[in-house]
């Protein structure tokens, strides 16, 4: 059985529209092949009030490693292709999203052949650096400002002290629109990291989420549809292989970076 592909969404900046970027990701790849999205935010999970989804089995319910056969077991059901492992229900239960069990829900996944595509929080707690260790891809949505592209050359030095290949970390310029006085071009120019491409900002979109109707808002044929199979296109369907992936987790990303995750949410 082939291995599914991994794609992590991780800003450090939040209000750039990441989890509704990867929802849309994951459902574009859901229209050709079995996909899990995750929701690797413990601080503010918002995957189940955005997809209208039940909230178990989710995150805290996974059992460890878990055989391709069981997989949809512990899973919710989104659309024939597309399921949710959601993140902690409540916000005092936010410890059982750990390294440990990020590492072995993607493990598992991928092994069962599924295309796996996680939203994760904005800080770099044990959970959020498992799921980039473990990534094929991490996509970094910016918005076209100062603020929000700031902090890429941060992560660009600090990358080599967390041993993240920086060769599978690509830019999506997100809510996209004319006026504005930096455009895709400037961002290319300024980011350290690939500019993978760009998703426009629609109005038509965010109303139709407001009303409940994501797939209205998400859809094939719609302009954010069309941008994120662009996206994809750019890395899914590339000639060029992902990053080789880290040591196995066994040798320990987190304790490689004990000094400063020896806890969570460090």
């Amino acid at each position: 059985m082939a291995k599914g592909l991994v794609i992590a969404l991780w800003s450090p900046k939040g209000g750039v529209g990441k989890t509704l970027l990867a929802v849309a990701v994951a459902l574009r790849l859901s229209e050709r092949h079995r996909t899990a999205i995750i929701d690797g935010n413990a601080d503010n999970p918002d995957l189940v009030t955005l997809l209208q989804s039940a909230g178990l089995p989710n995150i805290g319910t996974w059992p460890g490693r878990v055989a391709p056969e069981e997989i949809e077991n512990h899973l919710v059901r989104w659309a024939s292709r597309l399921f949710v492992l959601p993140g902690p229900a409540r916000f005092i239960d936010e410890a059982v999203l750990s390294g440990e069990a990020m590492e072995a829900a993607v493990r598992s996944l991928a092994d069962a052949g599924m295309h796996v595509v996680v939203d994760l929080c904005t800080g770099l707690r044990d959970s959020t650096l498992v799921a980039l260790d473990l990534a094929d891809w991490v996509l970094m949505p910016v918005t076209p400002d100062l603020l929000a592209l700031t902090p890429l050359k941060r992560i660009a030095r600090e990358l080599d002290f967390l041993r993240l290949p920086a060769g599978k970390f690509r830019i999506v310029v997100n809510r996209v629109s004319e006026g504005q006085e930096i455009g895709t071009a400037d961002i290319r120019e300024l980011s350290p990291f690939p500019v993978v491409g760009e998703v426009p900002s629609c109005r038509q979109a965010a109303q139709a989420i407001n009303r409940g109707d994501l797939q209205a808002a998400l859809a094939a044929s719609t302009p954010v549809g069309k941008a994120a199979a662009a996206l994809l296109r750019g890395i899914v369907e590339t000639d060029a292989a992902p990053q080789p992936a880290a040591p196995p987790f066994g040798a320990g990303l987190l304790s490689r970076l004990w000094p400063i995750a020896g806890r969570e949410g460090a």
